[in-house]
């Protein structure tokens, strides 16, 4: 199976514990793993998404992605850059529904960066 950096599928993410993202339902995520590992690997690294209650936030950790039709989105969803996960590919749906663009895709980064304690001093305004 050909997965790449910022495609977006449909995952059960279940079972979970505590307040992980999961909730008995499929879930959209966005690989962020490079495609070398993605490639080579049985297991690639996503972010999870929610569309409950999806709106614009201030959080740096957080990235908002309106639905478009590069991205496969039905739903304005808030990706949760602090709950990067782990999944072996045989989660994943049959196929990707879309993917980010390149702006949306560093946005992912940026957020990333910053739950990962990653910036000597947080970026503002985001």
């Amino acid at each position: 199976m050909q997965v790449s950096r910022g495609d977006i599928y449909y995952v059960y993410l279940d079972p979970v514990f505590g307040h992980e993202m999961g909730g008995y339902k499929t879930r959209p995520v966005v690989v962020i793993s490079i495609n070398d590992l993605n490639n080579k690997e049985g297991v690639i690294t996503v972010i999870p998404g929610s569309t409950a209650g999806a709106k614009p936030t201030h959080f740096r950790n957080v990235v908002l992605v309106k639905p478009t039709k590069i991205n496969g989105l039905q739903n304005d969803t808030i990706f949760d850059c602090r709950q990067l996960r782990g999944l072996d590919k045989g989660r994943l749906s049959s196929r990707s529904i879309g993917r980010l663009t390149s702006e949306e895709l560093l946005r992912m980064e940026e957020a990333v960066k910053y739950s990962l304690g990653f910036f000597a001093d947080p970026p503002r305004g985001r």
